[in-house]
């Protein structure tokens, strides 16, 4: 193999990309305490109300938010357990920018901005993910119904911040000048 700038940037193969350190934005780490508080709220919330959740709770919703599954009130704990897990895992990934698949050519030029964006998307997805958590978990432990409008509302969060990103981790790939904005 060669050591030219395109295989370097497809391999990965040098010490620079291997160890490249991320550092966090103000907006990145404002979002990360707000993910932060949403999981420990979702938590909390959950031992406060322990004594008040019905024993038979909400565990499914079809896609008008009705009701369409009951299961214990120890099934409540579910979701603060994927949400942890979840949350661990993207942090522990948004640490790694060079195992990422971004849809442009990662070069010395560019690294950096197209790294950064990305690392915004898997906060911004990360905070979007425990929010509707968190939206779940209170209306399962409260037993009520979804809202009829919480489907596509959740589908137009999650794929416009998909959206938004990819094209703009695309833009920063292809352009001639790199900044750190956003």
């Amino acid at each position: 193999m060669t050591n030219n700038a395109s295989s370097k940037s497809l391999c990965f193969t040098s010490e620079e990309n291997l160890t490249m350190k991320l550092k966090y934005t103000k907006l990145q780490l404002a979002l990360e305490i707000i993910g932060l508080l949403l999981l420990v709220g979702m938590v909390t919330f959950i031992y406060i109300q322990w004594d008040q959740i019905p024993q038979q709770v909400p565990m499914h919703y079809n896609a008008l938010g009705e009701i369409d599954s009951w299961g214990s009130k120890y099934q409540t704990l579910i979701l603060p357990a994927i949400s942890i897990l979840l949350y661990s895992f993207m942090t522990v990934v948004s640490f790694f920018p060079q195992i990422w698949n971004v849809p442009v050519q990662i070069t010395d030029k560019n690294k950096e901005a197209v790294y950064l964006s990305t690392k915004n998307l898997i906060i911004f997805l990360k905070v979007e993910m425990l929010t509707i958590f968190f939206y779940l978990n209170y209306h399962t432990v409260t037993a009520q119904p979804l809202s009829i409008t919480f489907l596509p509302i959740l589908m137009i969060i999650i794929f416009g911040t998909l959206v938004f990103f990819i094209v703009r981790i695309i833009r920063l790939g292809n352009e001639k000048k790199y900044n750190r904005e956003f």
